[in-house]
């Protein structure tokens, strides 16, 4: 684990550098687009902090979906503490959990010790923790729950899913395969830019095992099983490189990742603009926000904050957003092609052709509804014209802070594409109805408000002058096109009132009760909320 040390301690930060500490959730190693290889690289020197600390306060509501699954079962396993008084303990937690979290929490905990397999081995409460010292100090290690068979020939490592099993990168897996393998057992650091305190003791390991447990459903996924040292081959062929990527770091790269970033006082590549949702300062919790997030809260508290904990969902798009998710997917994939061409009819889905696949897969009617929105597409694609265009982006993730609401603004419009220095935010929408008289666009769709005040702020860079807000809406008959000038005050003014309507509730709600209503018979968290109405209990709020 000599590896160059890429990644350079910012001048707003201080601490110890000379302790490197990676784990399976440290990165992804550069996998995901959605994560940021500089913050990657802050967080595995656990040492090292903000020079000026947030003061920001802490959320009142527990928002660590899997902390208190892990805390009953620690109870459970290391405790010897009976089910039901384990899962009673979560009702006296410092933070409390929400009604759904802890519907969830009970789930996850009675599936696990219900279901779980232990073929034949035993819980175990220390950390494995392989540990190097070259001038700094390496320690490997994994959260997950840890097991072993009686004799300690056998470690096994499970990691806890919210929903199903499913696979992690080869990375991942390699670092807790090579940790099970070679670690040595250890507690838990009492503050955490503490080394792990070892517990050096005669190794009998031979064999690992590396499990994905999903706690939606209950499903299991064997990601590695062998010798150690077939772990430590698969750690010389995955890993290492892994935790080179993560400790070496890259450029910071703006995104959701923002959010628990020990670099984000400081970051210059996030843009900062107070007052984009509209909302007077506030000293509040940081949070994350997208239009969608908004939404949902609008229509249910409840349903917006169980879906930022990602608890497994049901039926969560209808056939209608399937087919509109399938549509929007076929004009992405063609908008990504090198040198943008117009789209054409040729570029289509044939007549009779169901075209939708895997998770967007829609009956053959409704393909052939989508196949007529898409043809309708040809003559509004902004790529007609694609002489005039600078650059382009489809589904581009920005981030924005608005330093007033606390609220780190996470957009992503359909396409992004410069014009003579300025930037035109395009967004594109399906439907089967026919346009309402009198409708107001920013009313309909709120990140259209998003986009204007973004575009007005100058938030995206270039020449704020000449950028508009573009929205093309597909029928099966026809394509309308509209333009929204955010140069105009009028347009800005009410973006902003809308913005306002929508993140105003959001930013002062730390309760998020549910809102029952007729919403509930198609929310896909309502398995998990105790409010829920039923079908008959929803037809009697409707009328």
């Amino acid at each position: 684990m000599a590896y160059a040390m890429a990644w350079r301690m910012p001048r707003w930060m201080t601490g110890d550098e000379s302790l490197v500490r990676v784990g399976p959730g440290t990165g992804t190693g550069g996998d995901s687009s959605h994560t940021c290889p500089s913050r990657d690289a802050a967080k595995a020197r656990p040492a090292v902090r903000a020079v000026v600390a947030s003061k920001l306060p802490q959320e009142r509501l527990e928002d660590f979906t899997l902390g208190p699954v892990c805390d009953a079962l620690d109870l459970v396993e290391f405790e010897g503490t009976p089910l039901e008084q384990a899962l009673g303990a979560l009702a006296d937690r410092r933070r409390p959990l929400h009604p759904g979290h802890l519907a969830y929490a009970e789930h996850a905990v009675r599936l696990y010790t219900g279901r779980c397999d232990r073929r034949g081995l035993t819980p175990v409460r220390p950390y494995w923790v392989v540990r190097r010292n070259n001038g700094r100090r390496w320690e490997l290690y994994a959260w997950w729950r840890r097991y072993q068979s009686a004799d300690g020939r056998l470690r096994e490592y499970r990691r806890l899913r919210h929903a199903d099993a499913r696979a992690s990168a080869p990375g991942e897996i390699a670092v807790a395969a090579y940790s099970a393998a070679f670690g040595v057992n250890a507690s838990w650091p009492r503050r955490w830019q503490q080394e792990f305190p070892l517990h050096p003791a005669a190794s009998r390991v031979t064999h690992v095992r590396i499990v994905e447990v999903g706690l939606g459903d209950g499903s299991e996924s064997v990601q590695f099983e062998g010798t150690v040292a077939e772990a430590k081959a698969y750690y010389d062929a995955h890993g290492d490189a892994h935790v080179r990527s993560v400790v070496n770091g890259g450029p910071p790269s703006p995104g959701s990742a923002c959010i628990d970033c020990k670099q984000f006082t400081g970051c210059g590549t996030v843009h900062r603009s107070p007052g984009v949702l509209a909302l007077p300062s506030c000293r509040l919790p940081l949070r994350k926000v997208s239009v969608s997030d908004l939404r949902y809260h609008a229509v249910c508290p409840a349903q917006g904050f169980l879906r930022s904990l990602h608890l497994p969902k049901t039926d969560e798009y209808s056939s209608a957003a399937k087919l509109g998710q399938a549509v929007h997917a076929w004009i992405e994939k063609l908008h990504r092609r090198e040198g943008w061409p117009p789209c054409t009819a040729a570029d289509m889905p044939a007549e009779g052709e169901n075209w939708t696949r895997g998770r967007w897969q829609v009956p053959d009617e409704q393909a052939e509804i989508g196949r007529r929105m898409l043809l309708q597409h040809v003559a509004a694609c902004p790529f007609q014209d694609s002489g005039l265009i600078e650059q382009a982006e489809c589904e581009p993730l920005r981030v924005v802070h608005d330093t007033a609401a606390q609220a780190l603004v996470i957009a992503k419009p359909d396409l992004l594409y410069r014009e003579g220095g300025s930037w035109v935010w395009r967004e594109l929408k399906t439907t089967r109805k026919a346009p309402r008289p009198g409708s107001d666009l920013l009313e309909t769709y709120p990140q259209l408000a998003l986009a204007v005040v973004l575009l007005a702020r100058g938030a995206l860079g270039g020449d704020p002058s000449g950028s508009r807000v573009e929205v093309e809406i597909l029928r099966p008959e026809d394509s309308t096109p509209y333009v929204i000038d955010p140069t105009d005050p009028r347009q800005v003014a009410k973006a902003e009132a809308v913005l306002r309507r929508y993140a105003g509730p959001w930013r002062e709600d730390d309760q998020w009760e549910a809102r029952p209503g007729r919403h509930c018979q198609w929310c896909p968290v309502s398995r998990w909320c105790t409010s829920a109405a039923t079908g008959d209990e929803a037809r009697e709020k409707q009328g």
